[in-house]
C-alpha cells in the first residue's frame, strides 16, 4: 500500500513514523523549508509511548515526482487546505483515495466536489505533539489516535488495508462505521475549547475555575450540538457531557493550538472552525449567540496580533 503524507509537521510527522517503522511505504510530500530539516535531522519522535528515529525519510518536494499513490493523507491546518488542492489534483488518480485528519467539516464539501464524495474517507486525529527546532516529534501524553472510516460504499476495501498497517503500528486506531458522529463530536468540542482559550487568552484551569466562563464553555458545545443535528448529525445531550469531561481531564495548563499559534503570531484556524460552524447557523437560521460573541473577539483581536 503506498501512503503518501501532505505535511511532515507533528501530526503528519508522528503518524507517518509510525506507519513506516510497522512497514507500510510511505512517502512525505513536504516545502523546501521542511525538506531540509527532514535532510538534516531526519525524522525523531520523543514520546511516553516509545520514541522512534527515521534517519532518512522518503519525501517529496515536487508532486509530479509521486506516481504511485493508494491513500493521500492530509495531515494539514485548515487554512493551508486550498494550497494543497493543486498538489491533489496532480498526485490523486483514478484509484485513489484521500483520508484527511484535519479538524472541522469545512473541507469534507471542497474536497468531495473538486475529487467525487466516493474518494474522500472520514477521518480526524487526537493527538498532543509538536515540533522542537530540529523539526524533532514532542510528544507529550499517551494519545495517539487515528480514527477513520467509510463515507462511501466503495471505501470498505482502503479502510480494511489502511486498518490492516495501523493495527501493525504503535500507535492508536479506530475504524468506526459512525465516523460522521465522531468527526461532529470533535468539531465541537474543539471549536468551544480553541475558541474560548484563544479569546480569553486562558488555559483550562481558568476556564474550569470561574463558573461563568465553563458555562460560556457549555452554551458554546449546545450550540455545536443544534448545528449538527441541523446537519443530520445525532449528537445529543451525552456527547455535550462527555466534552465537559475531557477539558475537566486535562492538565490546568493544557490549552489549545489555536491559542498556541494565536500567541505565537502564527495564521489560526478561525474561519475553518468558529467561522464555518457560524455559516451553517445562518445557512439553517440558528441562534448560536455564544458562538458569534467568541468569533467576533478573535477576529478583533487578530488585527492587533
Amino acid at each position: 500500500m503506498n501512503i503518501v503524507m501532505i505535511g511532515a509537521g507533528a501530526v503528519g510527522g508522528y503518524f507517518g513514523t509510525r506507519l513506516h517503522k510497522a512497514g507500510a511505504n510511505i512517502t512525505f510530500l513536504v516545502r523546501e523549508k521542511r525538506a531540509k530539516q527532514l535532510i538534516q535531522h531526519g525524522l525523531k519522535i520523543e514520546s511516553v509511548n516509545g520514541n522512534a528515529n527515521w534517519e532518512q525519510p522518503s519525501f517529496e518536494t515536487n508532486p509530479t515526482d509521486i506516481t504511485e499513490a493508494d491513500l493521500v493523507i492530509l495531515a494539514t491546518k485548515g487554512y493551508h487546505l486550498e494550497g494543497t488542492i493543486e498538489n491533489l489534483k496532480t498526485i490523486v488518480k483514478p484509484n485513489t483515495y484521500i483520508l484527511p485528519l484535519l479538524n472541522g467539516v469545512k473541507h469534507y464539501h471542497l474536497l468531495a466536489d473538486l475529487f467525487g464524495q466516493e474518494k474522500i474517507i472520514g477521518g480526524l486525529a487526537n493527538i498532543v505533539a509538536t515540533l522542537n527546532d530540529k523539526g524533532h516529534i514532542i510528544h507529550t501524553s499517551k494519545v495517539d489516535r487515528i480514527t477513520f472510516g467509510a463515507l462511501h460504499d466503495r471505501q470498505q476495501s482502503i479502510c480494511q488495508d489502511f486498518s490492516y498497517w495501523t493495527e501493525k503500528a504503535n500507535m492508536q486506531a479506530s475504524w468506526t462505521n459512525s465516523i460522521q458522529q465522531a468527526i461532529w463530536n470533535k468539531y465541537m468540542f474543539i471549536t468551544a475549547f480553541s475558541g474560548l482559550t484563544t479569546a480569553a487568552d486562558v488555559t483550562t484551569s481558568a476556564i474550569l475555575q470561574e463558573s461563568t466562563t465553563k458555562n460560556l464553555f457549555i452554551q458554546i458545545l449546545h450550540e455545536m450540538k443544534r448545528i449538527a443535528q441541523a446537519e443530520g448529525i445525532s449528537l445529543t445531550e451525552k456527547n455535550v457531557k462527555s466534552s465537559v469531561k475531557t477539558i475537566e481531564q486535562l492538565p490546568g495548563d493544557a490549552t489549545s493550538s489555536m491559542h498556541q499559534d494565536f500567541r505565537k503570531g502564527l495564521s489560526i484556524e478561525l474561519e475553518h472552525l468558529q467561522g464555518y460552524a457560524l455559516e451553517l447557523a445562518q445557512a439553517h437560521q440558528l441562534d448560536t449567540p455564544t458562538l458569534e460573541t467568541i468569533y467576533g473577539i478573535i477576529r478583533a483581536k487578530s488585527y492587533q496580533n
